[in-house]
């Protein structure tokens, strides 16, 4: 495993006591979500966004993922995902959910960087865990990409 930031404190986060539990929340007054919960969150949403340098601008795609550990990984058969992944670029990775009505939400964000796995046991491995593509991928193109995760964060936004 490599040198996980686990602070989910910022600067100027300060803790905050809510209905019987004491949480930390950041300059905005968002909560500032645990290491747990925002694995807990990641591994739960079944369709998170990566962003990836391509062409001299940053892409923001759809993926299927799963988590390994504090990993993200999935399976594209998308040239750029993979080129990037091949490049060992830098990435970001993000799940979120929203409910307008309530004026509530979060989003978790992976910072990392992104590799093709290459070891066929490992890639078996991840085909067990993998939950069903959403879209159909051909089995000779497809590879799977692992974001070697360094830093992760989460926020909250409240009802009220």
């Amino acid at each position: 495993m490599n040198d996980l930031d686990t602070s989910p404190a910022v600067p100027g986060a300060v803790p905050r006591e809510g209905p019987g539990t004491a949480y930390a929340t950041d300059h905005t007054g968002l909560r500032v979500l645990d290491l747990e919960d925002c694995l807990n969150r990641l591994g739960a949403a079944p369709v998170g966004r990566l962003a990836f340098p391509l062409d001299g601008e940053i892409a923001v795609l759809p993926v299927n993922h799963l988590l390994d550990g504090v990993d993200i990984c999935f399976r594209t058969a998308g040239g750029s995902k993979i080129q990037a992944a091949l490049d060992g670029d830098a990435v970001s990775f993000q799940v979120d959910e929203w409910d307008a009505a309530a004026r509530s939400g979060w989003s978790v964000l992976v910072h990392g960087t992104a590799a093709v796995v290459t070891d066929e046991a490992e890639a078996a491995r991840l085909v067990s865990l993998a939950r069903r593509p959403w879209v159909r991928l051909d089995e000779r193109e497809a590879r799977w990409v692992r974001v070697s995760t360094r830093q992760v964060t989460g926020r909250m936004l409240l009802p009220g």
